[in-house]
């Protein structure tokens, strides 16, 4: 009968490049996606048989992490991501943006932007680290307010930062993906994306190269139906909108 497995760790910041101990995964995982892994971190480490680390923030730094030796055994990230020798194993959900704003603040809709005063201020994510503002700039090119918003921009190294900057009134508004703006306190919906400027906001997951059969196991889990109806219950899309 097999022992105990420890608990799942979580943490929140920059792996060393080290080498694992015998019989830890580590996983990386973009920060909106947080709540959801603390989810199925249970299932994740009884198929593993492993214990199982995750580590969250930008996709774009976790991926530049593994190219650098950082021991990510698989990536679930926010966007297509490169990294050395790695497969994408499946698409674990779809997202959509939001705008957001402090509680109790007046609003400023999307097709407003365009036209905000010189003080006003709007959160996105770090470009091209945070895949949530790369998707923020193609929205906003694509509702023709880019050239006017982009000196009101202020960048947030991970889509939660995004959230902080809102919250604490760093931002007028912020621009997040749509689960993010039910899970901060102090922050509350303007409007989902229009549309007609809605991009594909995809979930891959990543298998590193020569990653061991714990590490796959780890990946099929994440890949399978009762894992997407765990994001889908998080308000994660089970479809490209």
């Amino acid at each position: 009968m097999r022992a105990p497995m420890k608990p799942a760790i979580f943490a929140l910041g920059l792996l060393a490049s080290c080498k694992h101990s015998p019989g830890e995964i580590t996983v990386g995982a973009a920060a909106s996606l947080k709540e959801s892994m603390d989810d199925l971190a249970p299932r994740v480490e009884r198929a593993s048989g492993a214990r199982v680390h995750f580590t969250f923030g930008a996709s774009g730094d976790l991926a530049a992490q593994a190219n650098h030796g950082a021991p990510i055994d698989v990536l679930a990230a926010a966007g297509e991501e490169s990294i050395d020798g790695a497969t994408e194993a499946c698409t674990l959900a779809w997202n959509t943006l939001a705008l957001v704003k402090r509680a109790g603040a007046p609003s400023v809709g999307w097709k407003d932007l365009a036209s905000t005063p010189p003080s006003f201020r709007l959160a996105i994510g770090l470009t091209p680290q945070v895949p949530a503002g790369v998707y923020a700039e193609e929205a906003l090119h694509r509702l023709d307010a880019w050239r006017a918003i982009a000196p009101h921009v202020v960048r947030g190294t991970n889509v939660r930062n995004v959230l902080d900057l809102v919250a604490r009134g760093e931002a007028d508004e912020g621009i997040v993906y749509a689960t993010d703006a039910k899970i901060r306190e102090g922050v509350e919906l303007v409007a989902l994306v229009p549309d007609a400027a809605r991009p594909i906001v995809r979930y891959p997951i990543y298998v590193a190269k020569n990653a061991s059969d714990a590490a796959r196991a780890v990946a099929k889990t994440l890949c399978d139906d009762e894992s997407k109806r765990v994001l889908v219950a998080r308000g994660f899309l089970d479809r490209a909108p």
